[in-house]
């Protein structure tokens, strides 16, 4: 029921367009019903209809199992085997009647939606049943992405999104539709959005842009292979595709069906399109909320759960005793990856690791902002924004069927894509293109771009310790400060690296990112030294930063990791990285276990470590109610006096060191989770095998040697602190040593 409320009641525009649009597009119960369920039936759900709906459905006859990863499919049948094979089979329950005819005419329902000025628009069109005509259902698929990204503007047709089905392409057997959304200005006719989406389709039916469609193809080419190329979601869409439609085998077919849809097929799904009846939701700004009823024209309703006979279904017999779980299975440890490492003149470091799994090369570019991009990261962040808009990167990367995006946090310039193997070296010179100095020639040299999102709590807060940390007593200001019109390069190559990961010959890689980015040089001044950081003062310093924007209170407390004491050797990054986990880093750790331990305390307390002005830094963030702050700030100087006082017992330890070395082996599950954790530990300068070594290295480091690493990085009362929040405490009521 709390579900239901939070996604749908509570939720501006709840319930569009699903599952509010299934019950316009369709009829039948079973296609027609709100997915959610109905929060008054809810309450009177007993145990005995839990148990009677468990017995007809969780029966090994209507389950499919998958099991994905490095495992040995006869140890994988005797365990499921142990597990499973004992369940007694019994009788499923008749398949639900799906099949429905195509609305014989427009559908219209309608709702009302108070405080907002905008009217939401969604319209339905049903899809070919993928089970039988799988081409035409991927022309659909194509012809969706078209409609929302590609072609000149039509007459009266506002910016939609479009899906393929609810949850995404081939979630659900037939029926399923093709959803487009909108947002209409005040004085748009929903009407007009409508006969503007037929205009678009009959156009196209004609003959859609030849070109597009082979763009947007081999761009959902190359994303089918990046999102299945992880393990869980292989593991998922095997499944789905398996108990939906019994092929699992599809998902890899599909890259193949998805490449074959060209221009006259897209061109006949269109005319398919234009030619049938739209099923339209409409919600208005209305002074109250309100919503259309759904019909059910066959008759089958909420209470139409029983069997062909009308009898009520029989629980299955007595619950078979529980059985003790196997034991966890010997540790499987990542191979050592053969990555080609070089360093170039510029001070870049470049690493390329061959990944098979998909036919496709993850790339990641890292680069400190430097002094000037650290004191004014909104100036830098509008840089990147022109330098993306003048090169069309995300347009021009589309068109190799890869993606290319960019990003700055105030401490590092990130650019993330991916790209067909062979594109490599073309994606790479839109990269040089991107990292070369941009200045404007002249008063248009800069396109107009949107603003900003506004930026994060946490972002904020740390654009302000980074001023503090900089020029304590200056309020941050810096010579040197970026400027919106400054030539200059967006991050400084030194301390950067670029990381290529997939379908590659390391070596091949890497002099193809060489060729692209020779001309690369660094400018200006080196990024600031360890050294040149200004440590926190004894007792540190409290920041207040009000913003009438955020409804809770936001706190950071930091300082630059602390070094070991002359002659004993530091912990190493094994114990750290455990250390991090005990005190704060997962749902098991002192901090969490400290916010549980209080009734009714809401909101959230972690620590972990990065770098800042490229100092590696440890961090202590909470996030509470406004009424909460001087008691949250207690609580974590509470926890970090612990930490001195009562090192890490070895029972926290083990525990910690049991998650986080599973943690440690998802890493290798997906290419892209592997490419960004290369970026993130190599920018930090270590080395590239460091990541396979880790879940290993989590499980030998010893238990003295973590709480140690814990005294030393969270036993400091020199932190400095801020407080970010529309409502924020008077700092002369806050805890001593504040």
């Amino acid at each position: 029921e709390q579900e239901i409320r939070q996604a749908v009641h509570d939720r501006p525009y709840g319930g569009f367009p699903w599952p509010l649009m299934p019950g316009v597009l369709f009829r039948r119960f079973a296609n027609a019903h709100d997915g959610y369920g109905d929060p008054e039936r809810l309450r009177t759900t007993t145990v005995a209809d839990c148990a009677e709906f468990f017995a007809a459905h969780y029966a090994p006859g209507n389950a499919v199992l998958t099991v994905v990863g490095a495992a040995d499919p006869g140890v994988v049948r005797a365990l499921v085997e142990r597990h499973f094979g004992e369940i007694e089979a019994r009788p499923l329950p008749p398949e639900p009647v799906l099949a429905e005819p195509l609305p014989a005419k427009e559908r219209w329902a309608e709702g009302t939606e108070p405080g907002f000025a905008a009217t939401a628009l969604a319209a339905g069109y049903r899809l070919p049943d993928p089970d039988t005509d799988l081409p035409g259902y991927l022309a659909h698929a194509v012809l969706a992405r078209l409609t929302a990204e590609q072609g000149p503007p039509a007459a009266g047709l506002p910016p939609v999104s479009t899906s393929c089905g609810f949850f995404g392409p081939l979630d659900a057997k037939d029926p399923d539709a093709l959803v487009v959304t909108a947002l209409l200005r005040s004085g748009t006719d929903p009407r007009d959005v409508v006969t503007a989406l037929g205009r678009r389709w009959a156009g196209w039916a004609d003959g859609p842009p030849a070109d597009a469609v082979r763009r947007t193809a081999g761009l959902m080419v190359s994303e089918h292979h990046r999102l299945h190329a992880g393990l869980e979601a292989r593991c998922r869409a095997l499944g789905r595709l398996e108990i939906l439609f019994g092929r699992a085998e599809l998902l890899d077919l599909l890259p193949e069906h998805l490449a074959a849809v060209g221009p006259a097929d897209v061109a006949r799904a269109a005319g398919e399109l234009a030619g049938s009846a739209a099923s339209v939701l409409v919600l208005r700004p209305g002074t109250e909320r309100s919503r259309p009823r759904r019909p059910f024209a066959d008759g089958a309703g909420p209470e139409d759960t029983r069997d062909g006979s009308g009898a009520r279904r029989d629980p299955a017999g007595a619950t078979p005793a529980a059985r003790p779980p196997a034991p966890y299975g010997v540790p499987f440890w990542p191979a050592q990856p053969d990555p080609h490492e070089v360093t170039w003149e510029n001070g870049t470091r470049v690493v390329a690791v061959a990944d098979r799994r998909m036919p496709c090369v993850e790339a990641r570019l890292r680069l400190p902002l430097g002094p000037a991009g650290w004191a004014d990261p909104a100036g830098t962040e509008t840089l990147l924004r022109a330098a993306l808009a003048r090169i069309r990167a995300a347009e021009r990367a589309a068109a190799l069927g890869a993606t290319l995006g960019a990003s700055v946090d105030g401490q590092w310039l990130d650019v993330t894509g991916c790209a067909p193997a062979q594109r490599l070296p073309a994606w790479l010179a839109l990269l040089a293109e991107l990292v070369a100095p941009h200045g404007p020639a002249g008063p248009q040299a800069v396109p107009a771009v949107p603003p900003a999102a506004r930026p994060s709590a946490q972002r904020l807060i740390d654009d302000a310790l980074r001023r503090h940390w900089l020029a304590p007593d200056t309020g941050g200001e810096l010579p040197g400060r970026a400027r919106g019109g400054d030539r200059r390069p967006l991050g400084d190559p030194r301390g950067g690296v670029l990381v290529l990961l997939g379908d590659l010959d390391p070596g091949q890689a890497v002099a193809a990112a060489a060729g692209a980015l020779s001309g690369w040089r660094s400018g200006g001044p080196a990024p600031a030294e360890p050294e040149a950081v200004r440590r926190p003062s004894a007792g540190g310093r409290l920041l207040v930063l009000r913003d009438p924007a955020e409804p809770e209170v936001h706190l950071t407390l930091c300082a630059p990791e602390r070094r070991a004491p002359d002659g004993r050797a530091a912990p190493t990054e094994a114990a750290r990285y455990l250390a991090t986990a005990v005190f704060g880093g997962y749902f098991g750790s002192r901090l969490a276990r400290r916010l549980r331990a209080v009734t009714g305390a809401g909101g959230e307390a972690y620590s972990g470590r990065d770098m800042m002005l490229g100092t590696p830094r440890v961090f202590v963030r909470a996030r509470v109610a406004p009424g909460s702050a001087e008691w949250a700030l207690e609580q974590l100087r509470e926890e970090l006096r612990r930490a001195g006082q009562e090192p890490f017992a070895a029972a926290e330890v083990e525990a910690a060191r049991e998650f986080c070395a599973a943690q440690a082996l998802g890493a290798f599950d997906s290419p892209a989770a592997q490419a960004d954790l290369l970026r993130q530990l190599t920018a930090t300068g270590r080395d590239p095998g460091w990541l396979t070594a880790l879940p290993r290295l989590l499980t030998e480091v010893p238990a003295q040697e973590v709480a140690r690493a814990g005294q030393e990085l969270f036993a400091d009362a020199a932190m400095d602190t801020v407080l970010l929040g529309g409502v924020v405490p008077d700092p002369a009521s806050l805890p001593a040593g504040a």
